[in-house]
């Protein structure tokens, strides 16, 4: 479900930006640099490529007994990773997907990991599984290409432990993306760049 809120609310962000008239066309690239700045001040790790804040959910302590604040922290990396995605994807500049895809699936699976293991249901040992099992399936639901996302997962990790259960969780994920009524995301893009499809 929240494969789909992403590509609706991507699709939707520069139809967005367009009916806020009160800014100027020319003023808008601006609204990301400047949204940016506290964030960063707040939290390095929330900046750049993602490399960082992905190494640093893996080195999170997912068996601390602080679970509300731990929880709290990822919650809050979710929400800011999403809509600085929105914002940067719907502003007039130059802007990707690809790794803010990965990096909110990569949260995703710390927040299940860290509540599963919360409520005894699952070994902090796993805890890097369900990471990289997030992302997969938040990427490969979003993009539409569940095989690609598990490749792409399984030669990053570098291990094939984790294939089974990825490919149950990212065809569950692709599943209920497309019930929803979820369409590939660079299809869309392309649609909505040449005007060919329509958002609402």
């Amino acid at each position: 479900m929240l494969a789909w809120c992403y590509q609706y609310c991507l699709l939707n962000s520069r139809v967005w930006y367009r009916h806020c008239t009160h800014l100027p066309s020319k003023v808008q690239p601006l609204l990301p640099l400047l949204l940016v700045i506290p964030v960063g001040l707040l939290d390095v790790n929330l900046l750049g490529g993602s490399h960082m804040l992905i190494d640093h959910l893996i080195a999170l302590p997912s068996h601390s007994a602080a679970f509300a604040s731990l929880f709290g922290l990822l919650s809050i990396y979710f929400v800011v990773r999403f809509v600085g995605s929105m914002l940067s994807y719907g502003a007039p500049v130059p802007g990707g997907i690809f790794m803010p895809i990965l990096v909110l699936g990569a949260i995703l699976g710390a927040l299940l990991a860290t509540l599963l293991i919360h409520l005894h249901l699952l070994a902090a040992g796993n805890y890097i599984n369900l990471v990289v099992i997030g992302m997969a399936a938040y990427f490969g639901a979003i993009e539409k290409v569940p095989f690609t996302a598990i490749c792409l997962l399984t030669e990053m990790v570098g291990t094939m432990e984790q294939i089974l259960p990825m490919l149950i969780v990212t065809f569950i994920a692709y599943t209920v993306n497309d019930l929803l009524g979820g369409r590939p995301i660079y299809a869309a893009l392309r649609e909505e760049m040449f005007g060919l499809g329509q958002t609402s």
